[in-house]
């Protein structure tokens, strides 16, 4: 038996092993993601978004429920209570008075509990009987409702702020998507300029390794060998510290996913685009108000013209209050509580019309301050607007012309990559045939590398004011 337990257990904690190890090798296994798939997985899993999400939830709510302000408020209670001293002509008034149809008539508080014109006399007795005496047994039953003007405009003020937490999470997405797709193509651009160097790299050791061949041959000198290596053992440090940038920028690129750290990705595709014709005075006429900044300021100045409603409301309006309350005692507590002979009813309606405070209405007053306050950020909100027009028709007409000048560019560029093309294995090829130098050659090769570099950052230049614009008008353009 002992023998089994211990094959048991060494079973089980190989298959504890083998799990760890799959998960592990699971979570380092590359996970390959085009931008689009980049984006949709950014927005399920962005901590960012999910707490500008819990946000609007919390705004929803609020605003989904802003009318208990309307509630009315209800209490229930039960006294017990001992007197100190026990008074025998309170107890004895009314047990008389109950049986001969008389007043009652309460003696601590002296006030009179029931109409009647006749109480009679009674002696006094200071002294205790038994301990029941010292106790009294009343109930309450109250309901209370207050409203002011001022209330409406709080329920208005909690719509309008939940709208405006709509429009901060949409622009949250929105920035998420555009930061996401500019660092998927900005890695893109690294990585392409990882793999120029490294071509580079190739190329310098292959010559390195030919001139070794020539110099054992007695072709060339051990000088032109030697410069060969060390052009090969220059070009190493620039493509591991290419690497090393390459995976820091993807551990990044990995968190702002939401994924673990550690995660290994592959991109698939390349900065890919059609060529689009903008006309910036349309664009902005058309569609400015779709700005969310100027969308969501728009929302901070109905909120603060609310408020503002909300305080003179409260100043220079009566707050009505309404209260009912039900309180039974009990008169004789040897007989039944609930025989409504045995109580009388001490409670009351009462309907109240009042202004919170009348010094409120001075020019001076706190109230009326915080008035003036809320008026002059009016202002200032309404100043605020203006600039983000005009920043907002500068930075389009800015974009507009960054993408004329970008496509010419581009243009411009490919044509030269494949003259440098051209020039670099022309130059090979005389190379290899002994008819040009070996520092042609690297020049070459540096003319084609910065080209195609030249090309993608402009090609990447292109997308990001793309990118840009859609984002500053909240549009689709691609």
């Amino acid at each position: 038996m002992r023998t089994r337990f211990w094959i048991a257990s060494a079973l089980m904690l190989c298959s504890f092993v083998l799990t760890a190890e799959e998960a592990d090798k699971a979570k380092k296994s590359p996970v390959s993601l085009t931008v689009e798939e980049a984006v949709e997985y950014a927005i399920k899993n962005s901590k960012t978004l999910k707490s500008s999400a819990i946000d609007l939830k919390i705004k929803e709510r609020a605003s989904n429920n802003a009318w208990n302000v309307l509630l009315p408020g209800a209490s229930l209670s039960g006294t017990f209570t001992r007197a100190n001293e026990y008074s025998y002509a309170s107890e004895m008034s009314g047990k008389i008075n109950k049986m001969m149809g008389y007043t009652l008539y309460n003696v601590e508080t002296n006030k009179i509990l029931k109409d009647s014109v006749y109480m009679p006399m009674m002696m006094s007795k200071n002294g205790y009987s038994s301990e029941k005496d010292h106790w009294s047994i009343a109930g309450n039953l109250g309901f209370s409702w207050n409203f002011s003007a001022a209330m409406v405009e709080s329920i208005r003020m909690a719509k309008v702020q939940y709208e405006a937490g709509e429009i901060s999470w949409e622009q949250t997405k929105a920035n998420t998507e555009v930061n996401i797709r500019k660092m998927f193509y900005g890695l893109l651009l690294a990585q392409e300029n990882l793999n120029i160097q490294k071509e580079s790299l190739e190329n310098a050791k292959s010559r390195w390794t030919q001139s070794e061949i020539n110099y054992k041959n007695g072709m060339i000198p051990r000088l032109s060998m030697l410069n060969a290596k060390v052009t090969y053992e220059n070009k190493r440090p620039a493509v591991l510290s290419a690497e090393q940038s390459l995976k820091q920028s993807k551990d990044t690129f990995a968190f702002l996913l939401g994924m673990p750290y550690g995660q290994d990705i592959e991109l698939v595709g390349g900065i890919e685009f059609s060529y689009i014709d903008v006309d910036a005075d349309e664009l902005y006429n058309k569609y400015v108000e779709q700005n969310y900044e100027i969308q969501s300021l728009k929302k901070n100045i109905q909120t603060l013209k609310m408020g503002i409603n909300a305080t003179n409301l409260s100043v220079f309006t009566p707050a009505l209050a309404v209260s009912w309350n039900l309180t039974p005692v009990v008169i004789d507590k040897d007989s039944n509580w609930f025989d409504k002979d045995n109580t009388f009813d001490n409670g009351s309606l009462s309907i109240t019309l009042a202004f919170k405070n009348l010094f409120d209405m001075l020019p001076c007053s706190s109230s009326m301050q915080k008035a003036k306050d809320m008026k002059q950020q009016l202002e200032q909100a309404e100043l605020g607007l203006e600039q983000l027009y005009q920043n907002a028709e500068n930075e389009v007409h800015k974009l507009a012309d960054t993408l004329v000048v970008s496509k010419e560019n581009i243009e411009a560029m490919e044509r030269n990559v494949s003259m440098a093309q051209d020039a670099y294995e022309a130059t090979l090829k005389a190379y290899n045939a002994g008819t040009q130098e070996r520092l042609e050659l690297q020049d070459s090769e540096q003319q084609l590398n910065q080209a195609k570099l030249g090309l993608m950052n402009e090609k990447f230049n292109y997308i990001s004011a793309l990118l840009d614009l859609e984002t500053k008008l909240n549009i689709k353009l691609r």
